[in-house]
C-alpha cells in the first residue's frame, strides 16, 4: 500500500487509528494496515511490523531529528526500516522462556504492548520497569521454594531485564549520535507507533486539505478527487489556486 497512490486506504487507516486512545493507535495501525495477521506477541515484532508498515507508506529511511542533551544542538541522522524489521528474531516469538542466575529460576515470557500500556500507569521509570518485568514473569523459585515476584531481588531482575533485550532487540530501538557541536555522545531512542502515526495523520490531513480545495473550486466529491493520480491532482491544485 503506499499512500501517494491509494487515498482511500489512507484514509481508512488514518479514521481507524484516530478512533483509538494515543496509546493503541499502534496496534490499531497494525490491525487496518495488515488485516487478518495477529497481533504482535512481542514489542519487538509490533516495532518490526510497524517499520515494514512505514516502509510501505512512506519509504524504507526513516528522517530522524533528536537534540544534543549538553547543549541543545539538532542533529538529524537516519534509519531503515528493512534493517529494523531484520532485528527480531524467531527466538523472540517463543511463547517462554527459562533464566537461572544467583540461584534463582524464572519462567517469563517477553513483555507485549498491553504490558507497556500497563506499566506506563506508574510514576517513575524505575516503577515502570519493574512492573513490567513482574507482569512477564510466569514462575519464579528460589532455591527449593517458589517464591512471588515482587520478592525477586534487583540484581536478579537486572539480568532478567538483559535477557529479554538480548531474546527481543527490536523492543527498544536506538541510534548512537554524536555532537557536531561539543562532540556529546548519547542514545536517541525512537518509539516506532507514535511516529508512524505522526507521519499517516500528517499525509491523511494534508489529502483532506487538498479534497476541500477541489471541492471547493470544481465542486467535485471525495470519490472524484481520489480517483485522480497524485499528478493529476497537484495540477488541479496548482490551477485552482492561480
Amino acid at each position: 500500500m503506499n499512500c501517494a497512490l491509494d487515498g482511500r486506504a489512507l484514509l481508512s487507516l488514518w479514521e481507524h487509528a484516530l478512533a483509538q486512545p494515543p496509546s493503541a493507535r499502534g496496534d490499531a495501525l497494525l490491525q487496518a494496515a495488515s488485516a487478518g495477521e495477529p497481533r504482535p506477541r512481542t514489542i519487538g515484532e509490533r516495532n518490526a511490523r510497524l517499520a515494514n508498515v512505514h516502509a510501505r507508506l512512506f519509504g524504507s529511511e526513516i528522517a530522524l531529528l533528536s537534540h544534543c542533551p549538553a547543549c541543545g544542538t539538532a542533529v538529524q541522522f537516519s534509519g531503515d526500516c528493512e534493517t529494523l524489521s531484520m532485528q527480531a528474531p524467531s527466538t523472540s516469538l517463543m511463547p517462554t522462556h527459562r533464566l537461572v542466575v544467583d540461584d534463582h529460576q524464572i519462567d517469563f515470557r517477553l513483555p507485549d504492548s498491553a504490558d507497556v500500556a500497563a506499566a506506563s500507569m506508574c510514576d517513575t521509570e524505575e516503577d515502570f520497569a519493574r512492573a513490567l518485568l513482574q507482569r512477564c514473569v510466569l514462575a519464579c523459585s528460589c532455591g527449593a521454594g517458589a517464591i512471588p515476584p515482587n520478592q525477586l531481588p534487583v540484581s536478579v531482575l537486572d539480568a532478567l531485564s538483559r535477557r529479554m533485550e538480548a531474546l527481543d532487540p527490536a523492543a527498544c530501538v536506538s541510534f548512537d549520535v554524536d555532537c557536531p557541536q561539543c562532540s556529546t555522545r548519547w542514545d536517541a531512542r525512537l518509539d516506532m507507533a507514535p511516529l508512524v502515526w505522526q507521519k499517516v495523520q500528517v499525509a491523511a490531513e494534508k489529502l483532506l486539505l487538498d479534497i476541500d480545495s477541489l471541492a471547493r473550486a470544481y465542486g467535485w466529491t471525495e470519490s472524484d478527487v481520489l480517483a485522480l493520480t497524485p499528478t493529476r491532482r497537484a495540477a488541479y491544485l496548482q490551477m485552482a489556486a492561480a
